[in-house]
């Protein structure tokens, strides 16, 4: 059955990072008989991506985009950027075209898109997948195969569901929540673990200095499992961390509490609730495996 790509011809993906560059090195994989274009700040991602034969044109300039050709906009650069870029694209989008992103902070973002694109349709889109790794050079053809993109909308249209079925056909499972209880959950399942490695991080930094050595010249394996998130992009993570910010602090907060009770039960030596915090997190974290 040959796949339809949610009908679109033509795209444009705005930012060819390893989120954007994987989607097109996925589109290519899969078959897509459209048309895929490229914008980029960097000169070298677009040449990348159009030697890889990823894109079929890259442009730095928006002016230079053949916008009657596009019918579906990719938003995949940092969601900081996402208000800027809307409003410079705007005026130069067909009526019909749909607009689409890769962000993993919907809430605002979302309710402002849908604003500054109106008539046009903005449908949020959160591909649950990723690398610590940058840049188009890194994509990953089978980045999202099987792996769950979450639609943040309020109502099903043709349009959303177009977008769905573009998802589909790249092989990903597409989940619909709303934006705003997406963001709670994901300041707690990712946003959280990134924040919790980029602090691990710098306390042993400091830790360092505390003893006059070197600490991170004896990672273990479990170090380097932990912490590898904290190797992904200082600037797309700043960006989330305030664009989510109330749910990110509430699930630090909530961490903080966890911890200071670990910590409370080792100063107390109590062994019997530390068994038992250490047991219920060891079953909960299992029984992800299966």
């Amino acid at each position: 059955m040959e796949k339809s790509f949610g009908d679109f011809k033509g795209i444009l993906i705005v930012g060819l990072g390893l989120i954007g560059g994987s989607l097109a090195k996925a589109l290519k994989k899969e078959g897509f008989k459209g048309k895929v274009y490229g914008y980029d700040l960097s000169k070298d991602r677009i040449k990348i991506a159009e030697k890889q034969g990823l894109i079929e044109k890259g442009f730095t300039d928006f002016k230079e985009v053949p916008w009657d050709k596009i019918d579906l906009v990719v938003l995949a650069t940092p969601v900081k950027t996402f208000e800027k870029i809307a409003k410079e694209i705007k005026k130069h989008i067909n009526p019909k075209t749909v607009i689409t992103d890769v962000g993993s902070v919907k809430g605002d973002i979302v309710k402002t898109l849908k604003e500054i694109f109106y008539p046009n349709e903005f449908v949020g889109a959160h591909p649950i997948a990723g690398t610590e790794k940058e840049g188009v050079e890194n994509a990953v053809e089978d980045l999202f195969k099987n792996k769950k993109v979450i639609i943040t909308i309020n109502e099903e249209t043709e349009n959303t569901q177009k977008v769905e079925e573009f998802w589909k056909d790249i092989g990903s499972k597409v989940e619909i929540i709303d934006p705003y209880l997406h963001d709670f959950i994901f300041a707690s399942v990712s946003h959280l673990p990134h924040a919790v490695a980029f602090a691990l991080v710098d306390s042993l930094i400091n830790l360092s200095k505390e003893a006059g050595i070197d600490l991170f010249l004896y990672p273990g394996g479990g170090f380097k499992d932990f912490t590898r998130i904290a190797a992904s992009s200082p600037t797309v993570w700043k960006d989330i961390f305030l664009e989510n910010k109330s749910a990110v602090l509430h699930s630090i907060d909530e961490f903080s509490k966890s911890l200071e009770k670990l910590k409370k039960l080792i100063e107390e030596e109590n062994e019997e609730e530390l068994i038992k915090l250490l047991s219920e997190s060891r079953e909960k974290r299992l029984s992800l495996e299966e």
